[in-house]
């Protein structure tokens, strides 16, 4: 946990240090927040910096994953590098976009790190004592992801933004988990969803989706 908030501290500092650059590419910059993340205890942010006076951007996206119950906690980072070509920009106030707003359409590629540790609670059900039997176990997961998307950015007001994109990837996982050496029988219980493709110990090819909200700067 206090290597990970370490972490989260660094990662505040360069995205300030990032902002402060930002004048130089007034008007092709934004700062968006993942609100689909939140349900899940994640919590992204992204800042995206605009290059070639707004027909090229990177984006930074730092990810914290921090939750505690009775039944888990877990923590984690994961940092993720985006680059984006701007392919058609439609203007409101020149082009027929059919909404109030400035539309533009972008592809690119994108790469991923993930470090996350989880605590967890585990049980199975011993006929020969007839008890139920817990122990709480360690999972820890790092993960690689690379790949390409496309994307539709809507910007209303002048300042406020909502961003869909959409594409996929590979991702590669090494995950070790300390139940594995227990010697417990396959029974047990959990509450884990390992095959799911958005699981963060996937690995294999997957898709990617996302959500952004966020404004102007």
């Amino acid at each position: 946990m206090e290597k990970t908030l370490k972490t989260i501290s660094v990662l505040f500092i360069a995205l300030g240090l990032s902002t402060m650059l930002l004048a130089q590419e007034g008007g092709n910059s934004y700062l968006k927040i993942s609100p689909v993340q939140f349900g899940k205890s994640y919590f992204e942010v992204s800042l995206e910096l605009g290059l070639n006076e707004g027909r090229s951007s990177i984006q930074l996206s730092p990810m914290f994953l921090l939750k505690r119950n009775q039944f888990e906690e877990f923590s984690g980072i994961q940092g993720e590098l985006q680059y984006r070509s701007y392919l058609k920009r439609l203007n409101k106030g020149e082009n027929n976009t059919w909404i109030f707003s400035d539309v533009d359409f972008f592809a690119g590629a994108y790469a991923l790190g993930l470090s996350f540790k989880r605590d967890y609670e585990a049980f199975y059900y011993d006929p020969m004592q007839q008890l139920e039997i817990r122990d709480e176990f360690t999972r820890d997961i790092f993960s690689a992801e690379g790949g390409v998307f496309v994307g539709v950015k809507f910007i209303l007001a002048d300042k406020l933004v909502l961003e869909f994109l959409a594409g996929g990837g590979v991702r590669y996982s090494e995950v070790d988990d300390t139940i594995e050496d227990s010697g417990w029988p396959d029974n047990y219980y959990y509450n884990s969803d390992e095959s799911d493709v958005f699981d963060l110990g996937y690995y294999g090819v997957k898709p990617r989706l996302n959500l952004q909200l966020g404004i102007r700067l």
